[in-house]
């Protein structure tokens, strides 16, 4: 099989991907995991800058369709004991952001390209050609040949295909998460249903997920005391006792699962080559403070259909390597705002947790 485009990962920035080259006429294969589970409900929200975007890239009507709701602002606790009240109204055009269900966003949008997916159970390899090619090796029970002209890394954090490139990539941090589904609360305090609260191990948000569940995640570094006291949701609540409202969400229930990862913000040393990119998490992670994730899936996808189109018609060599500048000036921007962030909550400097930031 030839394609111009060979992708591999389906989440959000690999199929956004495939639906942009899709409307432009360009060829692709995209690769993904046989049988892969739907991913943990983590209740993202989109904020009201990336609606625009969506609009332009003629995707939004999919995002609104299959979102489980409007939202129209969030509220923290951060750098202080007093809430502040984050609201969207302001924002132009939009004034709200989406609260998306995820999988069912990626299931519409694979709709559109099924035609053009193929799974894999064993994994995959690369081959580059002389000429320029690339070949990827889908393992199955046998093994099925795609050729294309560009190779695209859109596995996320695993940074599967950049592994196979030998690219390393460059970790700034060790956040990681515990989040787990728990029945939802309106709190009489709160109007939003987004809250951010940090404390002295971390920093914690709560989010509704949907008209039953909220999703509550903790975020510390990785080998932190904290992280023993909560693998067992019945601790979170006295573990957390001294938040102010961040413990009113916690239920103590043995049956509620409790999902684990890394957060932290990383970036690959090689986001492009002569002959491939990076995009999304594959290229660089955020911390999910900066709410930022969904966006750079959406944007890094968007940037690198056009770059694509144009090293195809135009063979211009020198488009990658301006994509892969603009990604790390644009990571680099982000580690600036991210540290900034951090080092508005002064109240526990030299702690573990936050001393890391000063």
């Amino acid at each position: 099989m030839k394609k111009e485009v060979i992708i591999i990962g389906n989440g959000i920035a690999g199929v956004t991907l495939a639906v942009l080259l899709q409307r432009k006429g360009i060829s692709f294969a995209l690769l993904h995991r046989k049988g892969e589970k739907p991913p943990f409900a983590l209740g993202e929200t989109l904020p009201p800058s990336v609606l625009p975007l969506l609009h332009e890239l003629d995707l939004l009507s999919v995002f609104e369709e299959n979102a489980y709701r409007k939202t129209y602002g969030y509220h923290s606790m951060w750098g202080s004991a007093r809430v502040t009240d984050i609201n969207f109204y302001h924002h132009n055009p939009y004034k709200n952001g989406l609260k998306i269900n995820k999988h069912q966003t990626l299931e519409r949008m694979r709709d559109l390209i099924r035609d053009d997916m193929i799974s894999y159970d064993h994994g995959f390899d690369v081959i580059h050609e002389e000429h320029g090619n690339t070949i990827v090796l889908a393992k199955n029970e046998g093994i099925k040949i795609v050729q294309g002209k560009i190779l695209v890394d859109a596995t996320g954090r695993n940074r599967a295909v950049l592994q196979k490139l030998k690219v390393e990539s460059k970790i700034f941090d060790e956040l990681v998460a515990l989040s787990c589904h728990v029945p939802k609360l309106k709190h009489p305090k709160l109007t939003h249903e987004v809250y951010v609260e940090s404390f002295k191990q971390g920093w914690g948000i709560v989010s509704a997920l949907n008209e039953t569940e909220n999703i509550c995640t903790i975020y510390t570094y990785k080998g932190h005391n904290i992280l023993s006291q909560l693998k067992d949701v019945s601790r979170w609540k006295s573990v957390l006792s001294e938040t102010v409202y961040f413990k009113d969400f916690i239920v103590a229930d043995d049956a509620i699962k409790i999902k684990g990862g890394n957060a932290n913000s990383s970036v690959a040393d090689q986001i492009s080559g002569v002959n491939w990119l990076a995009l999304g998490d594959a290229a660089m992670s955020f911390d999910p403070l900066s709410s930022h994730g969904i966006t750079n899936a959406i944007y890094t996808s968007a940037r690198a259909a056009k770059a694509i189109e144009k090293k195809l018609t135009e063979a211009d060599e020198e488009v990658f390597p301006a994509y892969g500048k603009a990604m790390k000036t644009i990571f680099q921007q982000y580690l600036e705002s991210k540290n900034q962030l951090y080092q508005q909550e002064t109240r526990w400097k030299d702690a573990d947790f936050w001393k890391r930031f000063f």
